[in-house]
C-alpha cells in the first residue's frame, strides 16, 4: 500500500513531497533528501474530518499529511489503532446520522426550555432567602423612581390601604404608591416576593376598596408564588443554555446588567397569571368576599387601558434611551386583561 502526501519536519513549517508505502508492519517514508522506516503498530493516524487531509504521527515533532482518505483508513487498520475520534469520523460522514443528532440537539434544547429550566427555576425560586428578594426589589425600585413621581395620595389614605391589605392576609408585603399617568396609568406592580407598588390611578379608579383589595391580591399571589423571582431565573437559565450551546457569554452579562429593570409583571406568563387570579379567587372566598369584586376591578381596569394613550411634551424624553427605558416602564405594567380571565373568575363562582 502506497499514498502519496506532504513531509514536515516538525522544526519549519515547509513541507515536502513525500511517499509513504506499508509493507508488512514496516511503514517507509521517502521524501527529497530524506528516508524514515518505523513500526506500523507506532503510528497514529488524526481522525477525519469531512475530505480535510489527515495527520499520520508517530511520537515525533515530524508527520506526514495526505488527504488520500481511503489508503488512510486501510493505514489505521493496519495499526491496529481504536479511538472514539474513528467513530465520530464516520458518524460525521453519515447524512443520516448528522440529521438524526440535529433533530436530537432541537429537540433536546425545546425540552430543556420548556419543561427543565422552568421547573428548575421554579423550585430554586421558592428556596430562595426573603432578604434575596427584598434586595431585587429594592434595586428595581429604585430604577424605577426615576420615572414614577411620588404619590399625591394623602398620607391617611395610603396608612388606610396599607392597614387594609395587612388585616387581609398581606402583612408580609410591603405596599408602595407612585404617581405616572402618561405611560403607567392605573395599574399595580409586583417587583418581588416582598414588595407591591399601586399607582395613585388605579386606587382612583377603582370605586370600591374591595376591588382594591381584589387587585393587591392577585399581586399577593404572583408574590407568594415568587413568579417574578422565577421570571428573573428563567431568563437567566435560558441564557446560560444558550451560552453553553454558543459559547456567547458576552451575552450573558450585558442580560444580567439589564435585568433589575426588566424584573416586572409584563414577563409573566399566561400561566402566572392564572395562578395569580386562581390565587386572589380564593382568597376573597376565604374572606367571605364576593369574588366578583374582582371581575369588576378588570373590567375597569379594562375601560382605563382602552383609551389612546396621553402623549408627552416632557422636553427630558428627546433622550433616546429614556424614551426607552420610558417604554420598558410601560411595557412592565401591563397586565393581559382579557375577556377570558373574567369570564374564569366569575365561572369560579358557579
Amino acid at each position: 500500500m502506497q499514498l502519496n502526501g506532504q513531509y514536515y519536519d516538525g522544526v519549519t513549517s515547509s513541507g515536502h513531497d513525500a511517499q509513504l508505502s506499508l509493507v508488512g508492519h514496516t511503514v517507509t517514508l521517502v521524501w527529497a533528501g530524506g528516508r524514515q522506516t518505523v513500526d506500523v503498530g507506532d503510528l497514529s493516524v488524526e481522525a477525519a474530518l469531512g475530505s480535510l487531509p489527515r495527520k499520520v504521527s508517530w511520537g515525533t515533532p515530524a508527520h506526514f499529511v495526505s488527504d488520500d482518505h481511503a489508503a488512510l483508513k486501510q493505514l489505521t487498520a493496519a495499526s491496529g489503532e481504536v479511538s472514539a475520534a474513528g467513530w465520530i469520523g464516520r458518524l460525521e460522514a453519515s447524512f443520516t446520522s448528522v440529521a438524526i443528532a440535529a433533530v436530537s440537539c432541537v429537540a433536546f434544547l425545546v425540552l430543556m426550555a420548556v419543561y427543565a429550566v422552568p421547573a428548575a427555576t421554579s423550585s430554586i425560586a421558592e428556596q430562595l432567602p426573603v432578604s434575596v428578594s427584598q434586595q431585587m426589589a429594592d434595586t428595581t425600585l429604585a430604577n424605577l423612581d426615576q420615572f414614577l413621581d411620588p404619590s399625591q395620595l394623602e398620607s391617611a389614605r395610603k396608612q388606610q390601604l396599607r392597614t387594609y391589605f395587612e388585616n387581609h392576609g398581606g402583612d408580609d408585603v410591603e405596599v408602595f404608591f407612585r404617581r405616572e399617568e402618561r405611560f403607567v396609568g392605573a395599574n399595580a406592580l409586583t417587583l418581588s416576593g416582598t414588595t407591591v407598588v399601586f399607582t395613585d390611578a388605579i386606587v382612583e379608579l377603582m370605586k370600591k376598596d374591595e376591588q382594591l383589595l381584589a387587585v393587591f391580591l392577585h399581586e399577593l399571589g404572583h408574590a407568594r408564588l415568587r413568579h417574578v423571582e422565577q421570571t428573573l431565573l428563567q431568563s437567566v437559565g435560558w441564557a446560560v443554555l444558550l451560552t453553553f450551546i454558543t459559547g456567547d457569554i458576552g451575552g450573558v452579562g450585558e442580560l444580567v446588567l439589564t435585568l433589575p429593570l426588566t424584573v416586572g409583571q409584563a414577563a409573566y406568563s399566561r400561566e402566572f397569571e392564572r395562578e395569580a387570579d386562581t390565587f386572589a379567587v380564593a382568597e376573597l372566598q376565604r374572606l367571605g368576599i364576593d369574588p366578583d369584586v374582582f371581575a369588576q376591578a378588570l373590567e375597569e381596569l379594562e375601560r382605563s387601558h382602552s383609551g389612546e394613550p396621553v402623549e408627552s411634551d416632557d422636553e427630558s424624553l428627546t433622550d433616546k434611551s429614556l424614551k426607552v427605558q420610558r417604554s420598558i416602564l410601560e411595557f412592565l405594567a401591563s397586565h393581559p386583561v382579557t375577556e377570558d380571565r373574567i369570564a374564569a373568575i366569575r365561572g369560579s363562582q358557579e
